[in-house]
């Protein structure tokens, strides 16, 4: 098969149709891999970003989440959380409440934020980055934007106890939240959606652990995917695919995250249980699939060999419709021989 661009395959492969080779579509967060490509551990600030950027050109079809490494840093959002910043990371590390109530008042104060923000300038701030970051990948494709419901910022912001317990003493507190969350993304969306920019983009929640979802089936239903199916219905208006993320172990919602609209899934999960195989085999009719492959134990702590068996036995499984990757990103934990050896086996994995 003649050799095609990276939006080319890209585009076959959300199509779930055939290609010349495997995309490979993966988080660049490694100086190993990145001072490998560029010959340049990428120092903070713009020349660190266009220095990961670079690396991403050589060596990948698909991305998201493009930044460079960050000058250590502590700072106060504008609603009150105090985040600590760490070269690939960053955390909270205080909050401007203590308890239920406190939570509950933040909780309103961030919904009329919401309610309140500027979409036209949000919008074109993000394009401006979003082009600028276009510019420096060259060819490699990157996901449009990444929109949520809002379940991972209030439950990351509240942490999983106290968000619980206000689930259960306040539920119609955290459907106001989720609501005007998900009214501000579909705005978001109508106001960047450009399918020239890119033709896929990235619906999420993480909503499942190591063999079981975070939160129960009923929950799910009332409170997530409905919104969730917003969010794939405003890309879908753009002709814009949707790759659902969500760590953890899902098979068992799988059928109700097709109901929303989810065109792909990602990251395949391997070690909270989910397996490349039994995805494949239910749903690869209706959805591509990206990841799968083990970054918490196999790319940080295996061999190339074993490597490049995983790897083989993930194409022959997933494609077509399959994007090779980790199981989430390319930290520094990953080994910088075991990621080679996965971009080898993409690379010179040839289809006639």
């Amino acid at each position: 098969m003649k050799e095609m661009t990276k939006r080319e395959r890209v585009e076959r492969t959300l199509n779930l149709q055939e290609t010349d080779r495997v995309p490979v579509y993966d988080l660049l967060y490694n100086d190993a891999v990145i001072q490998y490509f560029t010959g340049k551990v990428p120092p903070t600030g713009e020349e660190g970003l266009k220095i990961t950027c670079e690396a991403i050109s050589k060596m990948l079809d698909m991305t998201r989440s493009v930044i460079g490494p960050s000058e250590p840093r502590t700072y106060r959002r504008e609603d009150g959380l105090v985040i600590r910043q760490e070269r690939w990371t960053s955390w909270i590390e205080e909050k401007p409440f203590k308890d239920e109530d406190g939570a509950k008042e933040w909780i309103k104060a961030s919904i009329k934020r919401l309610k309140e923000r500027d979409i036209k300038e949000i919008a074109n701030q993000f394009l401006y980055r979003f082009n600028k970051i276009l510019s420096y990948v060259k060819d490699t494709v990157v996901i449009h934007a990444e929109t949520g419901t809002g379940l991972d910022e209030i439950r990351w912001a509240l942490g999983i106890e106290l968000f619980s317990y206000l689930s259960v003493d306040d539920p119609g507190l955290i459907s106001e939240y989720l609501d005007a969350y998900t009214d501000f993304q579909v705005k978001f969306i109508h106001s960047i959606a450009d399918r020239d920019l890119s033709p896929c983009a990235l619906t999420y929640g993480d909503i499942a652990a190591k063999e079981r979802l975070l939160h129960s089936p009923q929950w799910l239903r009332k409170e997530f995917f409905p919104r969730l199916k917003r969010l794939n219905d405003a890309w879908h208006e753009h002709n814009i695919k949707c790759l659902f993320h969500s760590d953890g172990y899902i098979m068992d919602v799988i059928p109700d995250l097709i109901e929303t609209g989810i065109d792909g899934l990602n990251p395949i999960e391997t070690v909270a249980g989910m397996d490349l195989r039994e995805v494949k085999r239910l749903y690869g009719d209706r959805l591509f699939i990206a990841g799968g492959i083990d970054v918490s134990q196999l790319l940080s702590n295996g061999t190339p060999e074993e490597v490049e068996e995983v790897c083989r036995e993930a194409i022959r499984i997933g494609y077509p419709g399959y994007f090779i990757g980790s199981t989430t990103e390319l930290d520094n934990g990953a080994r910088l021989e075991n990621v080679l050896k996965m971009l080898e086996v993409a690379w010179n994995t040839k289809f006639k």
